[in-house]
């Protein structure tokens, strides 16, 4: 498996399909949206058998910025455009407030150069504009610094095409290169952020250099855009050179040395070139920001010399003033970022574990920021101290700042833009891009006045900042969190938005459901506040508070089943007013039908709301009682939706019952009772065509069966409720294909399900797969397959988002969540915060 998705199941999501579906039909609507009827025109050819598409989720946008969730953690300005760092992409928003993403897909993957930015993998916390308008990343996934062209053309000694991602720093590999070399012959670390001087040369914040010593990782290197002498250094041009840090010279001992004598902290926040065109960077780790002199000269109240090193804010620890008006080297920060205005002042991030604020250290004595301020003295400009999102359109210095990550300044308008993250473990990790105005005006679709402050990207509801958006669009313009996927009686899309805490809906056709309007092809929430937690049972759904709702079905009564992750229950939406489970529901209102909270495995033979379970796969017999993959329990449990025998136990309705597992993690039992085996943290269940349950037994990489009947299924004699492996080995690995399944490898299968031919769908998660067992000889999925082996339907083994529009098996994936078949037999994956469609 990609080492970037170091964990197969963190907040795991699974698909499940409840009834036929009309996914072809809502595939054509989320393509052409709703509208008047246009002119008849030829007929589209229908895709190929096997042909993968995109029908939901993705990047997000292009839109209003305030309209498209962001998780910012670096901002720069060029020409009235704030460039934000998004993680896996690069946002930009335009003066008038629009957003595009000019570079990344939204996950990660292989790290090919060369080709064009808008479908390429990134990860980026870093970036700027260099003077011929290229657009320079920061990328410490792939250990380089990378160009997007802004025109066709030769930069940086290379032929660039416009839209095109080159690599023009670091080979790819991690380590560290001697000053000297050819920039992209050189091995970096963690590359975290890049800025341009006035020469054009690229200043890199760069850290992970010296495994002996961690004080020492981190270095500012430069890669020289033409010969000549800078930062006390001759260079050449297109090589690379160390111009501070990973020397032996500690803390204050480093101040007034050559900077490549100190040892400037395990890692670096932000880099940034003032107006002097001194290096000015941020070391979290050693609460400083560090000056690095281009010139001899008096800078922020200092006498320096060319080439050495000088703190110019915080003490290097948490003692010292917290206050303004006093001297920056005499205050206690927390150094996150840096950046510098066109007076030459330093704006720092400050930030600790319980405030947060933008600071300024000023470099001459007088007025800005609407402040009276003396030369290396520091002042707040932004922040109240305590952490939040609140204080739109006030006076900034009164506004909460939550988790600011980086900050840049407009020299042109003073602005002052601010990525500030929400890092919230009990909600979505949303962000935004906040700008305090410097001067009064309207910018970014807003009217400002000069120092309030202002959200001008990213979604704010409820007090925080949510990282889902697109409701009421198009489908494939909304971000997704991991999802699991249903699809309701009359074909909508139901998606459990895991990342989000949210169950939202695909509409496959315009009408009203769920009490809400839709337009074919939109996405609406239908349950959940976007607040992570757990509230709302009895009341209406989209009041509720969910906690990583992991996977959703819809039952025989056109009822949500919603898998509610952490906290540790199942949950009902009511299609309609009625008993259910044992309860008296309102339409469109939510409530636990299994689970009390607690996720360790007790009250079978009672009522299921008195269970503790820990509940992720989720599906519906025949019978209409309840199938749950009871993951951290090991266990596959029922709740019985009426009183009767089931799996050859007599039950009563509404309690519930094990019918695989004994508790114990492992792998036993195959060829006897289901209730004696071991299984291992099993990901999902279905019900395959003659009833038998299938169980993805996930960390024993295996799927295994549990008979419903005595018969031969699968190429084995089974017993009625005996257990049996169908599809692994139990090797955790990729091989088999083209023979029989038991003797295949998988990789953590996490999802599995039937399709309408029998065959059993296999989501092999950790293999960045979809495989199936084929139950006859023929052609499926564009396949041609012999009854009883196994195959690989989707994805090519990489990591990644690629291959729409083409063949699945060409296709990257990344890490899928789960697989479900709709009523046409086609594929529905839950892949990179995207819905992708195999055709059948």
């Amino acid at each position: 498996m990609n080492p970037e998705a170091i964990s197969r199941r963190t907040t795991s999501a699974r698909i499940l399909v409840a009834g036929a579906a009309a996914a072809l039909a809502l595939a054509t609507a989320l393509a052409g949206g709703a509208g008047a009827a246009a002119a008849p025109r030829a007929a589209r050819a229908a895709p190929a058998p096997g042909t993968i598409t995109t029908v939901a989720g993705g990047v997000g946008g292009p839109g209003q910025a305030t309209t498209v969730a962001l998780a910012p953690c670096g901002v720069s300005f060029q020409n009235g455009s704030i460039y934000v760092a998004d993680g896996g992409t690069v946002r930009k928003i335009s003066p008038a407030g629009q957003l595009t993403t000019p570079a990344g897909i939204g996950v990660g993957g292989p790290r090919s150069t060369g080709g064009l930015a808008t479908t390429t993998a990134l990860v980026t916390c870093g970036t700027a504009v260099d003077h011929s308008g290229n657009l320079v990343i920061a990328d410490p996934g792939r250990h380089q610094v990378t160009v997007v062209a802004a025109r066709s053309g030769t930069f940086y000694g290379q032929a660039m095409t416009a839209g095109h991602l080159y690599a023009v720093a670091g080979n790819g590999k991690f380590g560290y290169a001697p000053s000297g070399v050819p920039a992209t012959a050189a091995k970096l670390g963690g590359v975290q952020d890049v800025t341009v001087d006035g020469a054009g040369n690229l200043v890199i914040a760069d850290w992970g250099h010296n495994l002996q010593d961690l004080t020492r990782w981190a270095r500012v290197q430069v890669v020289a855009a033409s010969n000549g002498t800078f930062y006390g250094q001759a260079m050449t041009a297109g090589d690379i050179y160390t111009v501070a840090g990973s020397g032996p010279l500690r803390g204050a001992h480093a101040n007034g040395h050559p900077a490549t004598q100190a040892a400037i902290g395990e890692f670096l926040g932000q880099v940034t070139v003032d107006q002097a065109g001194n290096v000015l960077v941020a070391s979290p780790p050693l609460n400083r920001v560090w000056l690095v002199a281009a010139t001899s000269g008096r800078f922020y109240g200092q006498a320096m010399t060319a080439g050495d090193i000088y703190t110019i804010a915080g003490t290097g620890g948490r003692k010292g003033s917290t206050g303004d008006g006093v001297p920056a080297t005499q205050a206690s920060i927390g150094a996150q970022g840096v950046a510098a205005d066109a007076a030459g002042n330093a704006v720092i991030i400050d930030f600790g574990n319980t405030s947060a604020r933008i600071r300024v250290v000023a470099a001459t004595t007088g007025t800005f920021y609407g402040q009276a301020m003396t030369t290396g003295d520091i002042y707040t400009i932004a922040g109240n101290g305590t952490r939040g999102f609140a204080g739109d359109g006030g006076p900034a210095t009164a506004a909460q700042i939550n988790t600011p990550q980086a900050v840049a300044v407009d020299a042109a308008t003073g602005d002052v833009a601010i990525a500030d993250m929400a890092n919230n473990l009990l909600g979505p990790d949303g962000g935004l891009v906040r700008v305090v105005a410097g001067s009064t005006g309207t910018r970014y679709g807003q009217a400002m006045t000069k120092g309030d402050i202002y959200t001008v990207g990213g979604v704010l509801s409820n007090g925080n900042a949510q990282s889902s958006s697109g409701d009421g669009g198009p489908a494939t313009r909304a971000e997704l969190g991991n999802q699991g996927i249903s699809v309701d009686h009359a074909g909508n899309q139901v998606i459990a938005d895991e990342g989000d805490d949210l169950i939202r809906v695909v509409a496959a056709a315009t009408g009203t459901f769920y009490g809400q309007a839709m337009t074919a092809g939109d996405i609406y929430t239908v349950a959940g506040n976007g607040t992570r937690g757990f509230s709302g049972d009895g009341g209406p759904a989209t009041k509720a508070a969910l906690n990583l709702p992991s996977n959703v079905t819809v039952d025989r009564a056109g009822n949500l089943v919603i898998s509610d992750g952490l906290n540790d229950r199942v949950r009902v939406v009511a299609a309609t007013t009625g008993p259910f489970y044992g309860q008296a529901m309102t339409a469109g209102h939510i409530y636990t039908v299994a689970g009390n909270g607690d996720l360790n495995a007790s009250g079978d033979g009672g009522p299921a709301t008195s269970a503790g379970m820990d509940p992720t796969g989720i599906s519906v017999d025949s019978s209409g009682n309840l199938v749950i993959a009871d993951d951290v329990n090991s266990l596959v449990r029922v709740v019985a939706a009426s009183t009767g025998t089931f799996y050859g136990q007599a039950m009563t309705k509404g309690d519930i019952y094990t019918v695989a597992g004994n508790g114990q993690e492992g792998f036993s039992g195959d060829g006897g009772p289901a209730t004696s085996a071991e299984l291992n943290n099993p990901g999902s269940v279905a019900i395959g065509s003659r009833g038998n349950l299938l169980v993805a037994d996930s960390f024993n990489n295996r799927v295994r069966v549990v008979a419903a009947s005595t018969g031969t299924f699968y190429g084995q004699a089974m017993t009625k409720g005996d257990i049996y492996t169908v599809a692994g080995n139990g090797t955790r690995g990729f091989s088999g294909d083209g023979g029989p399944p038991t003797k295949a490898a998988l990789d953590g299968p996490e999802d599995v399900t039937v399709d309408p031919a029998g065959n059993m769908v296999i989501n092999d998660q950790g293999n960045d797969r979809i495989r199936v067992v084929a139950t006859a000889t023929g052609t499926f999925y564009g396949r041609a397959m012999t009854k009883g082996d196994i195959y690989t339907v989707a994805g090519n083994g990489t990591y990644g988002f690629s291959g729409d529009g083409g063949p699945a098996t060409h296709a990257a994936l990344a890490v899928p969540l789960g697989v479900a078949v709709d009523g046409q037999g086609n594929l529905l994956i839950s892949d990179s915060r995207r819905i992708r469609l195999v055709t059948g």
